[in-house]
């Protein structure tokens, strides 16, 4: 078993269940907002307002459940290891990747108050490969390949809107489980 784990590593398990639970979330947000756009379902009575909050809600919840089921299921990796708690490369990426959450979601609400909501997803996942490729430097794995392979469905959503939600879901969904399960196979660790 590599002893470099961090807590913050998406390779085997934690990269799985961040995957499944992309997929989930990104189903249940294109649920959402096809029955808002139907006004047939009992969603679509919702005002404006109160739906914008439900879905910044459920975002925010698929973040926290996200960063902690990554965390403690590397917490309890590295214990078995008996390796300290939380490293200064960890440290590091919780840094990268909670600035970028922060600046992500400032840029996706002046997106969402400006009406440009079609670029909401390209965002999402360019800022994602930004984090991927500058967090390199501080993992062990292909994490800049990861970014970049972000970074690419980012531009591909843009170019293609109708697709956005299905390239979202297999850029957060299938490649998170892809990069799991490749990790999972090179050094046999879940």
């Amino acid at each position: 078993m590599n002893k470099k784990i961090h807590n913050l590593s998406l390779r085997g398990i934690p990269g799985i269940f961040l995957g499944i639970f992309s997929l989930i979330f990104i189903f249940g947000i294109h649920f959402l907002l096809s029955q808002y756009a139907t006004s047939s379902s009992g969603v679509s009575v919702l005002p404006i307002s109160f739906f914008e909050i439900l879905l910044f809600g459920i975002s925010f919840l698929y973040i926290l459940i996200s960063y902690f089921t990554v965390t403690i299921i590397n917490k309890r990796r590295r214990k078995k290891l008996y390796l300290k708690n939380w490293s200064f490369k960890a440290k590091k990426i919780r840094i990268i990747y909670s600035v970028i959450l922060l600046l992500g979601g400032i840029i996706l609400y002046f997106l969402m108050t400006n009406g440009l909501l079609k670029f909401i997803i390209p965002s999402s996942l360019i800022l994602y490969g930004i984090g991927g490729v500058v967090s390199n430097k501080h993992t062990i794995g292909a994490t800049a390949f990861l970014g970049f392979v972000f970074l690419t469905f980012g531009f591909l959503a843009i170019l293609f809107p109708r697709f956005a939600f299905y390239i979202w879901g297999i850029a957060f969904g299938i490649c998170h489980i892809i990069y799991g399960l490749i990790y999972y196979k090179i050094s046999g660790e879940f």
